[in-house]
């Protein structure tokens, strides 16, 4: 159980993906801090669910200042942090034809820029302790790009290049910088997906079903873990092999 009692800082944690990787932590003996911006309600429930494990910030992610002011209060409540878990993100999307400008610039503001606020938050109070583990959700269209996708492919393309660029600058500080980069997940987020797209998605894998968010989460608690300590600037495609 390397990751009991480390305390671990979740961005876009009350909802989707973000609130299973919450509950894992927690499951697994961490103690989590987790942002939400709009999922109230979600949050709140969350709180009374974990209780003193848990503790919820509302934050803009793409607002480095809120970025600043969010850590301040996970590590003044918990008394410090271990790990980063750059989670939240929100597109507007469609293809080049029909690109609107300010929908491409909403998503590098709410895909990309979310991650940098926060690594850049957790940045000093790291180097500090020489230790910190940060671990980015990408996704494998950042890796291949997808038609109509456009805006979000980008983002997550430079999720990438970020990653491994601060991986080089900060291991030396005994920091590790990873992606975690799925393919379409299983979320209650994607109730309303047509089965169209589900079975377009289904012929991409290999492994006929759709990946699950748990197993997104196993994936982000392995690379937090002690036995992923020598493991940075990679991207672990978890996708049942969609990308391929």
């Amino acid at each position: 159980m390397s990751i009991k009692n480390k305390i671990v800082f979740i961005t876009g944690g009350a909802s989707g993906l973000g609130r299973v990787i919450v509950s894992k932590f927690i499951e697994e003996g961490a103690k989590v801090c987790f942002t939400y911006r709009n999922s109230e309600e979600n949050a709140m429930l969350l709180q009374q669910q974990y209780g003193e494990s848990i503790y919820s910030v509302k934050a803009d992610a793409s607002d480095y200042l809120q970025a600043i002011e969010a850590v301040n209060k996970c590590i003044e409540h918990f008394g410090g942090l271990d790990i980063l878990v750059n989670n939240a993100a929100s597109a507007k999307d469609s293809s080049l034809k029909n690109l609107d400008m300010a929908n491409f610039s909403y998503t590098i503001n709410n895909v990309l820029y979310p991650v940098v606020n926060y690594s850049k938050a957790v940045c000093d109070h790291f180097i500090k302790q020489c230790f910190g583990k940060i671990i980015n959700i990408g996704s494998i269209n950042g890796m291949r790009g997808r038609e109509g996708s456009l805006a979000y492919s980008t983002a997550k393309a430079g999720i990438e290049g970020f990653t491994k660029t601060i991986a080089k600058e900060l291991g030396q500080y005994n920091i590790n910088c990873n992606i975690v980069a799925p393919g379409y997940i299983d979320t209650d987020g994607q109730k309303n997906t047509s089965e169209l797209i589900k079975k377009l998605v289904l012929d991409e894998c290999p492994i006929r079903r759709l990946t699950k968010p748990e197993e997104v989460a196993n994936l982000v608690i392995f690379l937090a873990g002690d036995m992923a300590n020598n493991i940075t600037g990679q991207v672990y495609q978890i996708d049942c092999g969609q990308y391929i």
